[in-house]
């Protein structure tokens, strides 16, 4: 009996125990639904975090935007520097450039390396080795800097000759005036004689008063009335041209100076050569090169002393005579004798070379004499008459040339055309 209300108390007890615990199972359960329940606050927290994360969103949005509306507004900054950049460096062109770099040219350059053989001037047939100053030598960029001052009419006061106007490669780089006008239209008193072959030439000009072609640069650009300019006035207007400053510094490491123009312009001279004309070839074994009359002319051309002073095979020694050119004007042309202040000297000019003779009318350092059978009569009669004519020009008259043998003689000197550059000028 005992036993049995024990029992029933015992397990009454675990009823107790397991409703007491089903309910704390269930309040619990309550308490983690209204968990999930957002209470007021909690919502508000929530839609607070909402609206941070939607500003936040916002605020990239803005910040994104703002970074294309920045890189927008530089598209056009861009494109507006792109378009000043020319501009820019037209600028910078204008400005004087001290120093180009070294492996900047200043022209194409092939043309004239092309001229050259390890520093030595390529010769057409018939001629020699063209003599170079030692503290002169060839390059490239030196003969293309000389072509530009030879062909640039700034280097006149005026900006109206240019050593091309006087000699000019379409007229066998002479004139076809008697004698040429400078600046101003001022006539000048001698022949512009052919710059061909002057490299060969031991004095320049027809009295010879310069002894190189470095120093016959420079003499016309001063001479008044032919480019009449101040040599410190042009060095200083070339100096202003980026151009010229460039190119100085390329070939000579100095802004422009005059020894720099003479020293371009005499390595430019020294490619204008002319060679490889029937003479040349005839000389060389072509039989057929020259014309009878030419061969007739060419062996009466040495038997009566003609090869003496016009010697080959540039056709002159260079030494001066008295052809009686000239000499009966008041006062007489003074030819050597202003150079040399000597009365033996009076009325003597330098003796022409003969290749291209026939393309460079007219004749003497006047350019008295029209026609090249006029000239050659004149020489074969032994010069014009007058008792100061020299005694080689006698004997060759002498010889009393028939007008046959004279014909010959000119036809003798267009065999003496060859080639030469013909670049015409600008």
């Amino acid at each position: 009996m005992c036993s049995t209300r024990r029992f029933s108390w015992l397990a009454a007890g675990w009823c107790l125990l397991l409703i007491f615990v089903c309910s704390l199972g269930c309040d619990q359960g309550n308490k983690a639904k209204e968990k999930t329940k957002s209470s007021p606050a909690e919502s508000c927290c929530e839609e607070d975090s909402g609206e941070k994360e939607s500003k936040d969103a916002d605020k990239d949005k803005t910040e994104k935007a703002a970074d294309t509306k920045a890189t927008e507004a530089k598209v056009p900054e861009k494109k507006a520097a792109e378009t000043k950049a020319p501009e820019k460096k037209a600028a910078e062109a204008k400005a004087p450039v001290a120093k180009p770099a070294a492996n900047k040219p200043t022209a194409d350059l092939a043309k004239y390396e092309a001229l050259l053989d390890n520093g030595k001037v390529k010769t057409p047939l018939g001629l020699p080795p063209v003599p170079i100053p030692a503290d002169n030598p060839m390059t490239a960029a030196k003969i293309a800097l000389g072509e530009k001052l030879y062909f640039d009419k700034r280097l006149s006061k005026d900006g109206t000759i240019s050593c091309a106007t006087c000699h000019d490669p379409a007229m066998a780089w002479a004139e076809h005036t008697p004698t040429s006008k400078g600046i101003g239209k001022q006539v000048g008193g001698a022949n512009s004689p052919s710059v061909i072959n002057s490299a060969y030439a031991t004095s320049q000009f027809w009295d010879g008063r310069a002894g190189s072609l470095e120093e016959q640069a420079l003499g016309p650009i001063e001479n008044p009335i032919e480019m009449g300019h101040e040599l410190k006035e042009m060095i200083a207007d070339l100096n202003n041209l980026s151009e010229y400053k460039e190119a100085f510094q390329q070939v000579f490491g100095t802004d422009v100076t005059r020894e720099g123009v003479a020293m371009a312009i005499a390595a430019f001279e020294r490619t204008v050569l002319s060679g490889n004309s029937p003479y040349d070839k005839f000389k060389a074994g072509d039989k057929k090169a020259l014309t009878d009359s030419q061969k007739r002319g060419m062996e009466l051309f040495e038997e009566v002393g003609c090869s003496t002073c016009h010697t080959p095979p540039v056709f002159s020694n260079f030494r001066f005579y008295n052809a009686g050119i000239g000499m009966d004007k008041k006062p007489p042309d003074e030819g050597r004798k202003a150079v040399t202040k000597k009365d033996r000297d009076l009325g003597k000019f330098r003796v022409p070379m003969l290749r291209e003779v026939a393309n460079t009318a007219p004749y003497y350092h006047d350019g008295s004499v029209a026609t090249l059978e006029e000239a050659v009569a004149i020489m074969a009669d032994g010069g014009k008459k007058h008792e100061k004519v020299s005694g080689m020009l006698k004997a060759v008259g002498e010889n009393k040339i028939s007008p046959e043998g004279k014909k010959d003689l000119v036809e003798f000197m267009k065999a003496l055309s060859g080639d030469y550059p013909r670049k015409p000028k600008s």
